[in-house]
């Protein structure tokens, strides 16, 4: 009887245990869209972020631009119709024999029809350097989308970092009001046990309602770090949301020259302005082209009735070739010729100008990294070493040993030394990912 008691009991646990994983799962599904890491983040602010969406049109219409200037190489072809109609048929008058005599040479009704065809032949280079354009053009549009990409994983890894920081900076002044509190009543304890003065208690309560202010501050600041990251993110969030994460310290090989060499070859600004060079040189031999000739080939087939002053139907054909050579246009040639060749000039100018940016870009972003990781390093002692003299020092107060003031100095040691520490992690997270976005690295 016992065995098969111990049997049940066994079954009995595991019944439960399979109940209680049920649970789990079912209340984790339930609050899973609850729970923000950092990489469900970034995905959905690109699937959600306005900027990016307009972005992506611009791809679309670049495409559209594209097929309509390959277009130009085809014939074009195109149809007619058309009805007339007379107030009287057209008469034609004779005298034969001194009698007048009229004739009637067509009926009143004129109908046609027709398709006309024309290929262009040779138009020195103005189709092919107009869809040369447009394929550049499209090559445009792509750098700017995957520019507003990279900028957009930069500004939601800032937000998040934010996010933490601020919900860390809420935790360290919780705890700053916790050891206020327990200063406080430590001292309402000795004061009346007459060890200590009434201004000391004051000095207590006015260090606790000082730290309880910080932290309304620091609630404050994270409501406006999640405001701020719910709308980078722009999607349908629950009330309660929450993130999940910390802040990651991995010490990076930062190589200043390879870095730089990097980002100049990578970052769209600098492909997106290499691409615009090219345009700008087919721009000024567009314009050149304006002025050379051109030669089509035509072929119009009209559908007719009346058909040579008869009342039927018939068709008739012909072919053209036309050449085209214009001879002055009011110096209006020479006047977009200017035009391309200044605007070629500008963007190599700019094209200068970011570069130098970039690298100051880079060299920020790594001088940053190296400043945050010098402070991390100093700083991760420091907590331990600051929480463990306050410690000390609460307990020589309470003996009497040690005065408010040296007290007080302990708590805000500990407070500066937590602070200090995790703002240089969020700095060089910060940093790090700036750093990612000034390579112009991508998701």
């Amino acid at each position: 009887m016992q065995n098969s008691s111990k049997v049940i009991g066994i079954r009995l646990c595991w019944k439960l245990a399979i109940v209680a994983f049920a649970l789990q799962v079912v209340i984790g599904v339930a609050f899973a869209e609850e729970i923000l890491t950092l990489e469900r983040c970034i995905n959905l602010a690109l699937a959600n972020n306005q900027s990016l969406k307009i972005a992506g049109e611009r791809i679309r219409e670049s495409e559209g631009r594209k097929q309509e200037t390959f277009g130009n190489f085809l014939p074009r072809l195109s149809a007619s119709a058309n009805y007339t109609k007379l107030e009287e048929s057209p008469r034609m008058s004779v005298f034969f024999g001194g009698y007048e005599q009229t004739f009637e040479l067509g009926p009143d009704n004129l109908y046609s029809a027709g398709l006309t065809l024309r290929q262009p032949l040779f138009t020195w280079g103005k189709i092919y350097y107009g869809d040369r354009q447009a394929s550049l053009n499209r090559r445009v549009t792509e750098e700017e989308y995957r520019k507003v990409k990279n900028s957009l994983i930069f500004d939601v890894k800032r937000a998040f970092y934010n996010v933490l920081l601020a919900r860390q900076f809420e935790i360290i002044a919780k705890e700053a009001v916790e050891v206020a509190a327990s200063h406080y009543k430590t001292t309402q304890a000795l004061y009346k046990e007459g060890r200590v003065s009434d201004y000391d208690v004051s000095r207590a309560k006015v260090q606790l309602v000082n730290n309880e202010t910080r932290l309304i501050k620091a609630k404050n600041n994270l409501k406006l770090a999640r405001e701020e990251l719910s709308i980078l993110l722009n999607a349908e969030l629950e009330k309660d949301w929450e993130i999940t994460g910390e802040f990651y310290f991995e010490k990076r090989e930062l190589d200043l020259e390879g870095a730089l060499s990097k980002a100049l070859g990578e970052r769209s600004e600098i492909k997106e302005l290499t691409i615009q060079e090219k345009m700008g040189k087919i721009s000024v031999k567009l314009a050149r082209a304006e002025n050379r000739p051109n030669l089509d080939f035509l072929v119009n087939y009209q559908y007719t009735n009346p058909f040579y002053n008869r009342e039927e139907w018939g068709a008739t054909w012909n072919a053209i070739l036309s050449l085209n050579f214009p001879l002055f246009s009011g110096l209006s040639d020479l006047g977009r010729v200017k035009q391309a060749k200044a605007g070629l000039e500008q963007v190599k100018i700019l094209r200068s100008q970011v570069e130098e940016k970039i690298k100051l870009e880079v060299r920020k972003a790594i001088f940053d990294m190296e400043e945050s990781r010098d402070r991390i390093e100093a700083q991760s002692e420091n907590v331990g070493l600051a929480r463990a003299n306050l410690r000390i020092a609460e307990e020589r107060h309470r003996q009497g040993l040690m005065s408010e003031i040296e007290l007080r100095d302990a708590q805000l040691s500990l407070t500066q030394a937590e602070t200090d520490y995790f703002q240089a992690l969020y700095d060089y997270d910060v940093a790090s990912a700036f750093l990612d976005r000034a390579l112009g690295k991508y998701q």
